[in-house]
């Protein structure tokens, strides 16, 4: 597994403006102190630490993408759904009365809504 590297301020900057000071993945605004790189890649799946294997992330997808591949943090949250109508009361509840409606649909991260070519989709 490749060892991770310190980021300089320059490098940082420049992972936060790929994609606008937004989330990669879900696309929410982010500070840029509380911007997480996301390694697209992980390193323990033998992604390189290297800035064209990084992105910014919120907290929240970094965390529940963790060591997964784009691929299979896409089917983890496309699965989402279902888990939730398996495992949630109140979730069945709120479906069965209407206040939530399921969706589902193959999902489109921010950074591929925006057309940008930083990723290696390898899974």
């Amino acid at each position: 597994m490749a060892k991770r590297r310190r980021l300089t301020q320059i490098e940082r900057r420049t992972i936060y403006n790929l994609t606008g000071g937004r989330c990669a993945y879900c696309g929410t605004q982010i500070a840029f102190d509380d911007m997480q790189v996301d390694h697209v890649v992980p390193l323990r799946k033998g992604g390189s630490d290297t800035m064209d294997n990084m992105l910014p992330a919120c907290r929240s997808c970094n965390h529940y993408k963790s060591t997964l591949t784009v691929e299979q943090f896409r089917k983890a949250i496309e699965r989402m759904p279902d888990m939730l109508m398996r495992d949630s009361v109140t979730y069945k509840n709120a479906v069965r009365f209407g206040v939530v409606l399921p969706t589902p649909h193959a999902l489109k991260f921010y950074f591929e809504e925006q057309n940008k070519e930083c990723v290696k989709n390898n899974d």
